[in-house]
């Protein structure tokens, strides 16, 4: 069977177009306004409670919002230890960048993505130490 469509209306029409079109705060103070108003239907609902399900991003990710957020690059984890280990034997960074590269067969600019990630995760965890 064939899903149910999802609520329409006008106003959450517009709200979704501010989304797709990467205006995240006007569209969460249009679907706030909405729902304080009292104005809000079934479409305003809907689209809020799908908000609320994607609410752990954080703000002004309207590229997540549009369920377009990106992900973690291949084996990033291995590639950014491996990085780390060669560091840690001596090596600088760019000659482990350059020999984890190879070892993996990406690009050396995915080595560096990896690592960058890496230390946004191990900088995010210190947040909740």
């Amino acid at each position: 069977m064939a899903p149910l469509p999802k609520p329409f209306s006008l106003s959450a029409s517009a709200i979704e177009a501010a989304i797709s079109e990467g205006r995240a705060e006007e569209a969460m103070q249009k679907l706030i306004a909405a729902l304080r108003a009292d104005r809000d239907d079934r479409a305003i609902r809907y689209l809020a409670a799908e908000w609320i399900e994607r609410i752990a991003l954080p703000p002004g990710s309207a590229k997540a919002l549009r369920k377009g957020g990106s992900e973690l690059p291949d084996e990033w984890l291995d590639i950014s230890e491996m990085v780390g280990k060669l560091q840690s034997d001596g090596n600088t960074y760019e000659a482990a960048v350059r020999e984890t590269a190879e070892h993996f067969r990406y690009s050396e600019r995915h080595v560096q993505r990896c690592v960058a990630d890496w230390n946004a995760a191990k900088e995010a965890s210190r947040d909740y130490e």
